[in-house]
């Protein structure tokens, strides 16, 4: 059963674009001792592409293996941070390599004993995932401490450097000439294009690898039909990872119901169940609904396209800065306490004098009360106390 179960995952299915990059980090890796620096290969491509699945595919084939001498790990896998520090992805290094003490010490101690640990592993390659997070979007500022880091890392250590993430990425390396100059061409994981020919016959015969699998446990539409292709291309906007998202799910689902059939209803619950969202489909029927056209257009490939993008925040939507109310500023409570201070001093003569104290405290209400302390907070500076006769 449990076989059954990861059948769509068990079943891989090289696309060219797949194969690629496969044959490009299998001959990183082969050669990443004995040249003159070390190489860099980046893998670039949307959400949901299989760049990590590339990259988990090459390192399954030169697995982790402790023995007497200690633990071999030829090649040190890890994902960014999702706020990228030094401190922070060398953390994450050392718990890969096993290190109990991977919290402790300087961030110069911690490289110390990150370099020493992945000679003394016989690390050829450091695959980094997810390696869009050195790039801040909302900023438009790259970690270079962090990706200088990087750089010196790889340099001290000669091994292959092997990043992965979406194309924000690109941003990193353009911004940090020193380590793109030790960057081979990118591999670039695009998403399945309908008008494309070529794009279209693979996605149909990827269709065909799990139309076998798949066969072999259920009886099911066949799935690389013209017209339950275009279903399944819509229902994936063209990204494997859908794909096998909701193919996985109609699995699931059959087993949970000792069902050896899918039909197309099943298809469209299991697609509902699995792909979070349809940003700009509202108003399109289900791909897997009887009521879709299974006619290709311009406007519908297109909207397809942006499934699995992240969406536009519409302008009204956008948060705005709260307008601060008249006189709750520090400086308009200093006005307010002024004109407070002529009027007494024209209805009831002279006040005490004020007197200076170092607090750091929130502003208070005025109040007029008898001898009670008007407290007016100031910046880096000393919060000042009005006695009331």
């Amino acid at each position: 059963m449990d076989k059954l179960k990861d059948v769509v995952d068990n079943t891989l299915v090289p696309h060219s674009a797949f194969q690629a990059a496969s044959t490009r980090l299998e001959q990183c890796f082969k050669n990443a001792d004995g040249t003159v620096e070390p190489i860099g290969l980046a893998v670039i491509g949307e959400s949901r592409t299989g760049k990590s699945r590339a990259l988990e595919e090459c390192a399954t084939k030169h697995p982790s293996i402790r023995n007497a001498d200690g633990l071999h790990l030829p090649i040190l896998r890890v994902k960014t941070p999702s706020k990228p520090t030094v401190k922070g992805l060398v953390e994450v290094m050392l718990r890969a390599l096993s290190d109990p003490k991977f919290d402790k010490g300087t961030e110069q101690a911690r490289t110390g004993r990150l370099e020493t640990l992945m000679r003394g592993a016989g690390t050829r390659m450091v695959m980094i995932d997810e390696f869009q997070h050195f790039y801040d979007k909302g900023s438009h500022k790259v970690m270079h401490h962090v990706a200088d880091w990087l750089k010196i890392l790889v340099d001290d250590t000669r091994v292959a450097l092997i990043v992965a993430g979406l194309p924000s990425c690109g941003a990193v390396l353009d911004q940090n000439e020193q380590l793109a100059g030790r960057f081979l061409a990118p591999i670039r994981m695009p998403r399945f294009d309908w008008q494309i020919a070529a794009h279209r016959e693979e996605f149909i015969g990827i269709l065909g690898a799990f139309q076998e699998s798949l066969a072999d446990h259920f009886n099911l539409p066949a799935l690389d039909t013209s017209e339950m292709a275009f279903r399944c291309y819509c229902g994936s906007g063209g990204l494997i990872g859908y794909l096998t998202r909701f193919l996985r799910q109609a699995v699931w689902n059959a087993i949970d119901e000792h069902c050896r059939s899918i039909t197309l209803e099943d298809l469209a619950r299991a697609h509902d169940e699995s792909v979070w969202s349809r940003n700009g489909l509202s108003d399109v029927a289900a791909p897997f609904s009887r009521k879709f056209v299974t006619l290709p257009s311009e406007e519908l490939l297109a909207r397809i396209s942006r499934i699995g993008t992240a969406a536009e925040e519409a302008n009204d939507l956008k948060p705005r800065r709260p307008r601060t109310p008249p006189g709750s500023s520090a400086r308009g409570l200093k006005t307010r306490l002024r004109q407070q201070v002529g009027r007494r001093q024209r209805g009831r003569g002279a006040l005490r004098p004020f007197c200076t104290r170092p607090l750091n405290s929130q502003v208070c209400r005025l109040s007029s009360e008898p001898r009670t302390h008007h407290r007016l907070q100031e910046t880096g500076g000393a919060v000042r106390f009005l006695l009331t006769c």
